[in-house]
């Protein structure tokens, strides 16, 4: 071998790649093996129909030309039988030279470098420091890093950034504020950043009972205040918000009014002067309710932070409010009302979710499907909603909120 800059086709350099895998992933690679190894592929690994009834003799021929024209350069040798190519030795005195010629960064090389990014970012954040370490871990114990370098030099950025972020932000001007790009987060590490933060943070309590994905991924995003879109609050019911700089703006049942969540800082106190407060699950519910000497506070759902952080205003600042929830009579709604109690610390009852409400509109009750059975069970063990749990396990019913919204609230 000359040193002179080598050319190579597309499947020469698939050959001797794969045989470096070999080499890299051996205990002579590591130096901890006395005994010589030989490391080897078959042709029909990289041709399949290599000396089969199928193969197209023109590509053979090309093939077996591509062979011989590395094993004459001295990359690698091969045992033939009969005129066919049995094996593809790697010629371990070439190897040095097969990285030169391939551009390939040896393996241990590799390995020191990604150590020592993980290492130059440890440190800086729980999240970050836990999954740092866990590189290092697995790179100096001779694993793979989870992410190839480039990839994780972005994850590591997106830790960073969302550990030391306290504005709200939207996912498309993060992804601007990082790469440039306003879809580049959502299209290739808004999965990966998600699935980094479950496995190396905390949220199992705050996750908890939320079953559907894409939910679970939005209220984790917006713990580091990351929304898909901006979050509002709506309420409606008489009252009046006070703001910081002395404004009032007076609320109304007539008047429903949204509050982008990122504002909630310029407000005072909020005002109510109704003596029950309800929260509501779903928006048509929302729309349709209406009653005396109520406010009502739409929850879309399992609620983020910036709506607990709402509630737990109007609590501080109207503290003799009785407080309830009117959500779907169904053993998910029950778990809502159990995460919004646990996450607020109040001590919400609840509204229009009885056995008398199932009974009354029986026949647009559904029929129970198997997780609302398996979170029935659950709530019946804590010893929690036991009546409402029993009946709908005995009559195999579940009632959508907006029929009891519609029927019972439902303008003349």
């Amino acid at each position: 071998m000359n040193g002179l800059k080598t050319s190579l086709n597309k499947r020469q350099k698939d050959i001797l790649g794969r045989l470096l895998d070999k080499y890299e992933r051996s205990k002579t690679y590591r130096d901890e093996n006395k005994l010589n190894q030989s490391f080897t592929v078959k042709p029909q690994v990289i041709f399949s129909d290599y000396d089969s009834d199928f193969a197209d003799l023109d590509e053979q021929t090309d093939f077996e030309r591509d062979i011989r024209g590395i094993t004459e350069i001295g990359y690698v040798e091969i045992t033939e039988k009969d005129g066919i190519i049995r094996t593809i030795r790697l010629n371990a005195d070439s190897v040095m030279e097969i990285y030169r010629v391939l551009e390939r960064q040896e393996l241990k090389n590799q390995e020191a470098e990604q150590i020592e990014f993980y290492l130059s970012h440890a440190g800086r954040g729980e999240i970050l420091d836990r999954f740092c370490q866990s590189q290092i871990g697995r790179l100096r114990s001779q694993k793979k890093a989870e992410y190839d370098l480039e990839i994780a030099k972005n994850i590591v950025r997106l830790l960073e950034f969302i550990a030391n972020n306290s504005d709200e932000i939207l996912e498309r001007e993060l992804s601007i504020e990082l790469f440039g790009d306003s879809k580049k987060f959502e299209r290739e590490f808004r999965t990966k950043i998600i699935t980094v933060l479950r496995k190396y943070g905390s949220f199992d309590d705050l996750l908890e009972d939320v079953d559907d994905k894409r939910e679970q991924e939005h209220i984790l995003l917006a713990e580091f205040n990351i929304f898909a879109n901006p979050t509002y609050v709506n309420f409606k019911g008489d009252g009046r918000i006070i703001l910081k700089n002395g404004s009032i703006i007076p609320l109304c049942m007539n008047v429903p009014l949204s509050l982008e969540s990122d504002r909630m800082d310029a407000i005072e106190k909020i005002e109510i002067y109704s003596s029950r407060i309800v929260t509501v699950e779903n928006l048509t519910s929302f729309n349709r309710i209406e009653e005396e000497n109520t406010f009502f506070i739409y929850l879309a759902g399992y609620h983020n932070t910036a709506k607990q952080r709402l509630i737990c205003k109007l609590a501080e600042d109207n503290p003799t409010g009785e407080w309830l929830h009117f959500g779907d009579i169904d053993p998910d709604g029950f778990y809502i009302l159990e995460h919004l109690k646990k996450k607020t610390g109040i001590p919400f009852i609840t509204y229009h979710m009885g056995i008398s409400d199932l009974d009354g509109f029986r026949k647009y009750c559904k029929k129970l499907e198997e997780n609302d059975i398996r979170k029935a069970h659950s709530l019946l063990s804590a010893g929690k909603y036991c009546e409402e749990m029993r009946y709908m396990l005995e009559n195999n019913v579940k009632l959508e909120q907006e029929v009891i919204s519609w029927k019972a609230f439902g303008r003349e």
